[in-house]
């Protein structure tokens, strides 16, 4: 890490007050501090929320410096900190007395407030703090939070936008105006939002690359793609929107124009691990398997924790055939990261081809609980019970899966082609009608899971019907 020269003194001077600050403590003497480097000493504690040792540093800035009003500040906050709201308000009603146009306070008072779920006494403190300073974007931003508290998270989006127009570059307004939109389900409306801003502020990066977000979301990736380029062309050193652009071009199967970002993230820092992660998925998308397999596996060298390269090996190292070699990169993957249902879905399909079906059967229920409604997973856990271990039970699985998700024709079709095999035909024809009615060109689900569901005439008189 470079360090700013400059800075090398400060940092010195801090470091030597805060060992003799030690030095006093473990040695139970009395030292003098001059106010500077108390406060710095008490932010120190107070950033590694050492509230102790923050309070003696306190105590002692109290002896050696009673007149000065900025630690009463501090005093406030640190019993704020450890849940003393009673004797917090007592200090700032002191420091009110005397400066009551201390914005700090204020907005310290007005938390207090809202943390006891006052809402609407904060939000007129907040509000009064505006009189006393001329950047009002953090208290738009805080008066937000009340709001949002509240459960109007409209009123919250307004107070947001007021604040932005106020401080059109405060991009954390911008942030926090799209997740909010994000949170209410409200797509059309931030997209709406984000393109009549840039119209005003064509050189907001971050308004391009929220806009990109929507998008993505919807699966628009033509216009992700605008958006993100246009915010790579503001600034090509933008970590995110170079990942972003690159991930979507995956998505759209460019795998030449994806490597282009991911080349870019590797020359802004030559050990980041998803630079390479992308790169490999390049490198699968052509089919170039043993380039891959090199990237996954340099990726997972720069961090040994990233288990997308592990899981990225497994998957290698199956398309070739070389499955013993899968399971150790699966468990390792799976012993960092539990919690995804890819992961899990993976590896009971590889415990199904060692034809270990009770623990492929277990590893498709783990994704289950990760993700209940993934089809993917219900389809597979069935499969693997009907045509190896119970019929009933595998059947019955599917039955749950329809359940979850009623107006999934996979599961129907698939539903009917294990009751044909069953010798249930009536029932079978049932499911596959609901199958044909919901979507006819997925009618061959039917002979993927039943190839002799063909040479059946009620079958093919159904969806003969249906074709029609």
């Amino acid at each position: 890490m470079n360090i700013d020269p400059e800075s090398e003194p400060e940092f010195n001077q801090n470091s030597e007050s805060l060992e003799r600050f030690e030095n006093m403590l473990a040695n139970d003497d009395q030292y003098y501090f001059d106010v500077e480097d108390l406060e710095d000493l008490v932010e120190h504690y107070m950033s590694g929320m050492d509230l102790d040792k923050a309070w003696k540093v306190l105590e002692l800035a109290s002896q050696q410096h009673p007149h000065n009003r900025n630690f009463e500040l501090i005093r406030a906050d640190i019993l704020t900190l450890k849940g003393d709201d009673k004797n917090a308000l007592r200090s700032i009603a002191l420091l009110e007395s005397i400066d009551p146009t201390n914005v700090d306070m204020l907005i310290l008072k007005a938390g207090i407030f809202s943390k006891q779920g006052k809402h609407e006494e904060a939000i007129a403190i907040f509000r009064s703090a505006m009189e006393y300073t001329e950047d009002l974007s953090e208290l738009y931003l805080l008066i937000s939070y009340e709001y949002d508290a509240m459960g109007n998270r409209g009123e919250a989006i307004s107070q947001l936008k007021t604040g932005l127009r106020e401080n059109p570059e405060q991009h954390g307004l911008l942030y926090e105006i799209s997740f909010l939109y994000d949170l209410m389900g409200e797509p059309k409306q931030a997209i709406e939002f984000l393109n009549k801003y840039l119209d005003e502020h064509p050189y907001a990066s971050a308004g391009w690359f929220n806009l990109s977000t929507f998008y993505r979301r919807a699966q628009d990736y033509p216009r992700a793609i605008w958006a993100l380029e246009l915010c790579v062309a503001i600034d090509d050193r933008d970590a995110m929107a170079l990942q972003e652009l690159g991930d979507c071009y995956l998505e759209c199967g460019n795998w030449d124009r994806a490597e282009v970002q991911f080349r870019s993230l590797q020359e802004l820092d030559p050990e980041y691990p998803d630079a390479f992660l992308g790169l490999a998925e390049c490198a699968e998308g052509r089919k170039e398997l043993d380039q891959a397999f090199e990237l996954y596996q340099k990726a997972m060298e720069l961090d040994a924790e990233c288990s997308d390269a592990w899981y990225g090996m497994a998957v290698i190292r199956e398309r070739q055939e070389r499955y013993t070699e899968c399971l150790p990169y699966m468990k390792k993957a799976l012993q960092i990261d539990p919690l995804d249902a890819e992961y899990w879905f993976f590896m009971g399909d590889l415990l199904e081809q060692f034809s270990e079906f009770g623990q492929a059967v277990e590893a498709f229920d783990k994704a289950l609980e990760i993700a209940p409604d993934e089809t993917r997973f219900h389809v597979a856990k069935a499969q693997v019970l009907f045509h190896h271990l119970d019929r009933v039970t595998g059947l019955e699985t599917m039955m749950e899966a329809i359940k979850t998700s009623p107006e999934d024709a996979e599961l129907h079709y698939r539903t009917a082609a294990m009751m044909l095999i069953s010798g249930q035909g009536s029932e079978a024809m049932h499911y596959l009608q609901n199958g044909l009615e919901m979507d006819y060109d997925r009618h061959v689900l039917i002979f993927d899971e039943n190839p002799e569901a063909i040479y059946n005439p009620r079958v093919m008189d159904l969806i003969s019907i249906y074709g029609q």
